[in-house]
């Protein structure tokens, strides 16, 4: 009850607010024209008899036996058999050629190395961080320090002895 009051009421406002509406005027009507039946009407109908013309050829030609105008179009735009035969050749021959490629392919293993644009760049560091042993072979080196060490342990031990 309450919503139809306060909408009667709003209602209200709103005519008062808006001027009448007036459906007088003072200008005349239009002169009278004459109205054709426009374009699509007469496309519709071109449409129609050009439909009903061609039916009629292509039956005449039917009757008498020969191939129509559009069925010998087609028929020489039509490849024949022996082009699709050959087409389908030449394209069964790719693909088989195609697949054994791909199976050569793909029964290598996997690269061993990769190639590489700049291989110096693998060496490229600073000298302070480089690992004693990694560029030259110091084995003979080794083996001269450990006979020393050696010799030193040994003349230790035996001072050690005499003292004893």
């Amino acid at each position: 009850m309450f919503a139809a009051r306060r909408f009667a009421a709003s209602s209200r406002r709103l005519a008062a607010q808006q001027p009448p509406r007036r459906f007088g005027s003072h200008s005349a009507h239009a002169e009278p024209m004459n109205e054709g039946f426009g374009r699509s009407f007469y496309v519709t109908v071109g449409a129609i008899a050009s439909a009903y013309l061609l039916y009629r050829i292509t039956n005449s030609t039917k009757e008498s036996g020969s191939e129509s105008w559009i069925s010998g179009l087609i028929s020489k735009w039509t490849p024949s058999e022996q082009e699709w035969e050959q087409r389908n050749a030449i394209h069964t021959a790719l693909m088989e050629k195609a697949a054994s490629d791909r199976h050569l392919l793909h029964s290598q293993g996997p690269r061993e190395f990769y190639d590489l644009r700049t291989p110096e760049m693998l060496n490229n560091r600073f000298p302070q961080n480089v690992a004693p042993g990694s560029q030259a072979d110091l084995s003979k080196v080794k083996a001269f320090y450990e006979a020393k060490n050696r010799e030193i342990e040994a003349s230790a031990a035996t001072r050690e002895n005499i003292y004893e």
